[in-house]
C-alpha cells in the first residue's frame, strides 16, 4: 500500500514536470504565432509624398499585445526622433520649409525575438527637378466676348510660345478633364473669429463638389504661424477633419503663408492650384512684399486670392499685392464686402478650375540660364476670345 502511494506521488511529480515543460514550450510558440501575425506600418506621413512643415508621424503596430514589445523607435534619416514604450506611437515633427529627400524608419523591438524594421521615403525630388526641365505645364482658361468659358477647343487650336519662339505641344487635356493638386490656405487669425465657421462650411462644400477620386488636396492654416495637420489626400473625410480643428487666434502672416504654399507645390508636376483666403493685411510675416512677389513668379501653381474689399483707401498695398500674386500665376483675385459672399466666390473659382485646358511642352532651349522665360498662349482663327494663363517661369 505504501509502495502504491509512492508510485502515485512519483507519477504526480512526473506529470507536473511534463506540464511545466509543455507550458514553457508553448510560450515561445504563442510569441511565434504573434510574430507571424504582427503588422507594422506608418499611418502618417504618406510614403512617396512631400514632407514639409509640421506633420504628424504615426506608427501602428497590430497583431501583438503591447506587453510583448520592449519599445517602438522612430528614426529620421538615421537619427532617433523618439522612442516609445507604450502606444499610441504618435508625435508632431517639423520637417522644415524646404522639401528634401527624407527617410523615416521604425524599429519595433520585441521581447526574446528579433526586431522588426519598416521604412518609408519622401518623394525623390531629383526626379521632379528633371521632369521640370523636360516638361512645362501650362493651365489655360479661354473666354468669349460675353465672358463665358469656352470648352470646345482642340490641341490644334492652340499656339504656345516661349520668349516668342513657338513650342511643340507634347500633351493636351481638354477643358475639365485634368486632375489637380490643391492647397487651401485659410487665415485663422483673431480677426476671423466671427467668419471662420462660414468659411469652413463653404470650403467643405467646395471640396466635395470639386474633387474627383484622382484629385488631391491639402488644407493649410495660418495666423502668425503656418501649419497643417495632414498630407495631400483624396479622402474627403480626412480633409473634413482637418477643417474641424481650426480655431482663430493670433496675428496674420499672409506672406509667409503664400510662400509656404508655393514651396509645398513646387516639386509637384501637373495642374497645381493654391486658393488663399484672408480678411486682412499682413502684420506678422518674416517675408517682405518684394520677396513674396519674386517667390510667386517662380511658382508652378495657379493662385486664387480672396480678400476683404477696401473702404476709404484702406488696405491699398494689401489689395495690390493680392492682385499681383494672382495675376502672375494666371489666377484671379476676389474682394468681398461680406463673408456671406464667400460661397459665390468659391463657386466662381470651381467653375474656373473646371474650365481649364492643360498644355505641356518641352522647351526647345533646355540650357539652364536662371532667368525668367515668358510664356504666351494664342489661338488659331478664334477672334474675340480672351486667353488667361501663367506669365512665364524661371529656369
Amino acid at each position: 500500500m505504501k509502495q502504491q502511494i509512492k508510485i502515485k506521488k512519483r507519477m504526480s511529480c512526473v506529470s507536473f514536470v511534463v506540464i511545466l515543460i509543455l507550458m514553457t514550450m508553448a510560450a515561445p510558440l504563442r510569441l511565434q504565432a504573434q510574430a507571424e501575425d504582427i503588422d507594422v506600418r506608418f499611418i502618417s506621413p504618406q510614403h512617396d509624398a512631400i514632407w514639409i512643415g509640421v506633420k504628424k508621424i504615426e506608427v501602428r503596430v497590430t497583431g501583438v499585445k503591447p506587453e510583448y514589445l520592449r519599445s517602438v523607435a522612430v528614426y529620421l534619416d538615421g537619427k532617433l526622433v523618439k522612442e516609445f514604450n507604450s502606444p499610441p506611437y504618435r508625435l508632431k515633427y517639423n520637417f522644415g520649409q524646404v522639401p528634401k529627400n527624407r527617410k523615416l524608419e521604425v524599429l519595433v523591438r520585441r521581447r526574446n525575438q528579433r526586431s522588426i524594421r519598416r521604412e518609408i521615403h519622401s518623394y525623390y525630388l531629383d526626379d521632379f527637378q528633371e521632369v521640370n526641365v523636360l516638361q512645362v505645364v501650362v493651365p489655360v482658361a479661354v473666354m468669349d466676348r460675353r465672358g463665358n468659358y469656352v470648352s470646345n477647343l482642340k490641341k490644334e487650336d492652340f499656339i504656345i510660345l516661349e520668349d516668342g519662339v513657338p513650342q511643340d505641344i507634347s500633351y493636351f487635356s481638354k477643358s475639365g478633364k485634368s486632375t489637380f493638386h490643391l492647397c487651401l490656405l485659410i487665415d485663422i487669425s483673431a480677426s476671423m473669429r466671427d467668419k471662420i465657421q462660414k468659411v469652413k462650411e463653404v470650403a467643405r462644400e467646395f471640396l466635395k463638389q470639386l474633387m474627383s477620386k484622382d484629385d488631391k488636396s491639402i488644407i493649410v492654416f495660418f495666423n502668425h504661424e503656418v501649419f497643417e495637420d495632414s498630407d495631400f489626400t483624396s479622402d474627403f473625410n480626412e480633409l473634413d477633419n482637418a477643417l474641424a480643428i481650426a480655431f482663430p487666434y493670433g496675428a496674420t502672416a499672409l506672406y509667409d503663408a503664400v510662400a509656404y504654399g508655393v514651396r509645398l507645390m513646387k516639386p509637384i508636376i501637373g495642374h497645381n492650384i493654391i486658393i488663399l483666403f484672408s480678411d486682412g493685411e499682413d502684420n506678422s510675416s518674416a517675408i517682405d512684399p518684394y520677396t513674396i512677389i519674386n517667390i510667386v513668379k517662380r511658382s508652378n501653381s495657379v493662385i486664387y486670392s480672396i480678400g476683404k474689399k477696401k473702404y476709404m483707401n484702406q488696405y491699398d498695398q494689401y489689395q495690390e499685392l493680392l492682385r499681383k500674386i494672382s495675376f502672375s500665376s494666371g489666377g484671379i483675385t476676389f474682394f468681398l464686402d461680406d463673408v456671406q459672399d464667400v460661397q459665390k466666390t468659391y463657386q466662381k473659382i470651381r467653375k474656373d478650375i473646371q474650365a481649364k485646358f492643360l498644355i505641356r511642352f518641352s522647351p526647345r532651349d533646355k540650357r539652364k540660364r536662371n532667368r525668367f522665360r515668358k510664356i504666351t498662349v494664342k489661338l488659331r482663327n478664334k477672334r474675340g476670345y480672351k486667353v488667361r494663363t501663367m506669365k512665364g517661369y524661371y529656369y
